[in-house]
């Protein structure tokens, strides 16, 4: 039958003359069946094999089951559709009851017919997508990228509030002084709030969108130049958008306004500039 070998066991195959070009059949193992193959291609690598695992061979299972002896599949692959409304449901997969599930089932295939079996060598092993992709994300290269862009955002944001502070800072003492001569007319702390807030507001919103359009840009711009396929043993990487980007947004911008208030409302109290203002030292 037609099978997949590794590179190291095709080299051992031919370093031993065997297979169709040598006239010399090879035979595998399999859970007590002798099944003749020939080497149909060399992988590198396949699914559900590990990386580190140098020799493999992979069967057709098609043609696996005229064999003298039953067999047993030893991996299974279970996907499963989560309701729309609870998409994160497929991470949350119970690995327990997977797991109480395979060890009943290898202590069953042990334990039936004439001859009873001992304990299983290899205990079950559960593994889950979400499991393995957050495994994938965080070593190597990608761990350093993963590091590198949340050291960036955090400081971008920093640095942001700093030069928002900066703008409230440079204008603080107009305003203050336009701040109490309006308290002399009536002018309360919350409508004073509400008007810094409406003074900042297009500041903070420009600011906001305009890095959020640039954020947007960017990895449709770049994932051309960068040559991220690299990362992803050459599959296509396909660019998507989180909406949880859009209330982070909307939240650091709520962030920026109250900043700004605060900054405004202390450095309006170590001023003093309504005693100023009565003392007339407008200058």
């Amino acid at each position: 039958m037609p099978a997949l070998v590794s590179p190291a066991l095709a080299a051992d195959l031919a370093a031993a003359d065997l297979g169709a070009a040598a006239g010399r059949p090879a035979f595998v193992d399999v859970q007590g069946n002798r099944l003749p193959l020939r080497v149909a291609a060399t992988v590198e690598e396949f699914p559900l094999v590990d990386r580190g695992t140098e020799r493999f061979v992979v069967l057709p299972w098609p043609d696996l089951a005229g064999g003298p002896h039953p067999l047993a599949p030893t991996g299974f692959v279970l996907a499963a559709d989560p309701p729309a409304a609870d998409a994160d449901r497929a991470a949350r997969v119970d690995e327990a009851a997977l797991y109480r599930i395979a060890a009943e089932g290898q202590r069953r295939y042990q334990r039936q017919g004439a001859v009873t079996g001992g304990e299983p060598p290899l205990p079950p092993r559960v593994s889950t997508w979400s499991a393995r992709r957050a495994q994938l994300g965080g070593a190597g290269v990608n761990g350093v990228l993963v590091f590198g862009f949340a050291t960036g955002a955090a400081g971008g944001a920093a640095l942001g509030l700093l030069a928002l502070a900066f703008v409230v800072l440079a204008g603080a003492r107009d305003r203050g002084q336009a701040l109490s001569r309006l308290r002399t007319m009536g002018l309360s702390r919350r409508q004073w709030r509400g008007l810094v807030l409406v003074e900042l507001a297009p500041l903070v919103l420009v600011s906001v969108l305009t890095g959020a359009l640039v954020g947007a840009l960017l990895p449709v711009l770049l994932t051309p130049v960068l040559g991220l396929g690299a990362f992803t043993g050459g599959a296509p990487v396909a660019i998507r958008f989180e909406p949880g980007l859009v209330t982070a947004g909307l939240g650091l911008a709520v962030l920026a306004l109250g900043f700004a208030v605060t900054v405004e409302t202390l450095n309006n109290r170590r001023l003093r500039l309504g005693e100023v203002l009565r003392l007339g030292e407008e200058s």
